[in-house]
């Protein structure tokens, strides 16, 4: 049977520089499964609810932040990500940072990621098979001029500004605060940046939106 959530992750970089502390970043896609359904159909259908997402790390990873999503501790010293439901034929994200400690070089395993979620109609709960991440440390110098992917940036960067949105909107309904302003305007700059460096389109929409909302 054909899973009704289909998991993409993506490394902000796949090789790092081995023997120091590094910061690096893994952004997680998920799209619903459209089956063999008419388009108009399954794009109202709810492919998957009560998506949960738990991951454990290796003693050299640490997670320091996530957006989109909210962490909490679950058992066996994993995080769980409660990511609710989602429809046919749609694709949602979150992005998770990571410090990593100094390790020698070679490939080590960083992350397992089990996914679980109930499909409909029965509410069946089921659970992917358990994935696992490694990470490649190397002590080629040329690594610490390497781009990150972006992808991974670019959808890092959308994440954080509709953070930035919502943190104005509930700063609209109490007393103003001109830092949440401040990291608005920040946020909206690094978009704006981004936006010009790649000629996305989709970029170039995002910070129109948050300049506009600055200016409300």
């Amino acid at each position: 049977m054909q899973a009704s959530i289909q998991p993409v992750v993506t490394w902000s970089q796949n090789r790092i520089f081995a023997g120091t502390v590094q910061n690096l970043e893994l952004l997680v896609e998920w799209s619903g499964s459209s089956g063999n359904q008419d388009f108009r159909k399954k794009s109202r259908k709810v492919a998957a609810r009560e998506i949960e997402l738990r991951i454990w790390l290796e003693s050299h990873m640490t997670l320091s932040g996530c957006h989109g999503c909210n962490a909490e501790r679950g058992e066996g010293g994993s995080f769980l990500f409660k990511l609710g439901k989602i429809h046919s034929g749609s694709r949602k994200y979150i992005g998770l940072a990571f410090t990593t400690a100094a390790m020698p070089a070679g490939v080590h395993e960083a992350i397992w990621m089990q996914w679980q979620y109930k499909q409909p109609p029965a509410e069946r709960i089921r659970e992917l098979p358990l994935n696992k991440l490694s990470l490649e440390y190397t002590h080629h110098t040329d690594i610490l001029n390497a781009a990150t992917c972006f992808h991974v940036e670019k959808h890092m960067e959308l994440l954080k500004a509709a953070e930035a949105m919502e943190a104005l909107a509930v700063l609209r309904s109490r007393e103003p605060d001109q830092k949440v302003y401040e990291k608005l305007r920040r946020q909206a700059d690094k978009v704006l940046l981004l936006a010009a460096r790649s000629g996305d389109l989709q970029l170039v929409k995002e910070a129109e939106m948050l300049y506009k909302q600055l200016s409300v």
